[in-house]
């Protein structure tokens, strides 16, 4: 099985964190390939702008940690997913086009197999927790999403959501009522995974609650999809 890709979307490594962070958010993109000199410099993302938010960094895309930017010489799902894992990214790079997790997840035919057995205990906060708090504990434990709980599940807060107010109001520091997204989809454990595939497609999505008090993200299916293959 192939796996299509999008076109690189770029910026140069002279730019800066806030001028990239802008630039994602016109383009409703969650990554940006950084170029210098002509060449590929290293892929900017939600996760890396979400720590520089902390620090409120202004520094240039060239100073800064970027993930890597990982080159494929085939678009086969195993080769793709065999990429992504062993070198801890949720993108690679083919000729001139860019293969995201949501990509694979998406054209992946998954079984019928319940959604249960690859969800996880989700990490929870509130309403009235503030931004810069949900950031920390996102990057502590290297996540992009968090399920925002008042007895009942009332929102999803994404690096994502974080990342576009932050290029129109030019600042996090509110509470997380005022960024999540309200439409929280959750389905039950029993959801088949080609199912929930199917619902994450449609809403455009990359994480979905489970049972109020679990998730399942693209990376879950990526590492399933890895398992499955037993690839090594």
């Amino acid at each position: 099985m192939q796996i299509n890709g999008s076109k690189i979307i770029s910026i140069s490594c002279e730019s800066t964190i806030d001028e990239a962070i802008f630039f994602m958010a016109r383009n409703n993109i969650r990554r940006i390939v950084v170029y210098c000199n002509n060449k590929i410099y290293g892929i900017f993302t939600v996760d890396k702008a979400l720590r520089n938010l902390l620090f409120k960094s202004e520094a240039r895309l060239r100073d800064v940690e970027l993930k890597k930017a990982v080159k494929i010489s085939s678009t086969d799902v195993v080769h793709v997913v065999k990429s992504m894992v062993e070198n801890g990214v949720d993108s690679v790079i083919y000729d001139d086009k860019i293969i995201t997790e949501k990509d694979v997840v998406f054209s992946y035919d998954f079984p019928k197999v319940n959604v249960n057995n690859i969800a996880k205990e989700a990490l929870q906060i509130t309403p009235y927790t503030n931004v810069i708090s949900a950031i920390e504990i996102m990057v502590k434990n290297g996540i992009r999403h968090l399920p925002v709980i008042e007895k009942e599940p009332v929102g999803m807060l994404s690096a994502r959501d974080i990342l576009y107010y932050y290029a129109q109001k030019y600042t996090v520091d509110v509470p997380v009522m005022d960024v999540m997204n309200p439409h929280l989809i959750c389905v039950n454990e029993n959801y088949p995974m080609s199912e929930a595939v199917k619902v994450m497609k449609e809403y455009n999505i990359g994480s979905l609650c489970i049972n109020k008090n679990k998730i399942i993200t693209l990376r879950d299916f990526i590492r399933y999809i890895f398992t499955t293959f037993q690839i090594k």
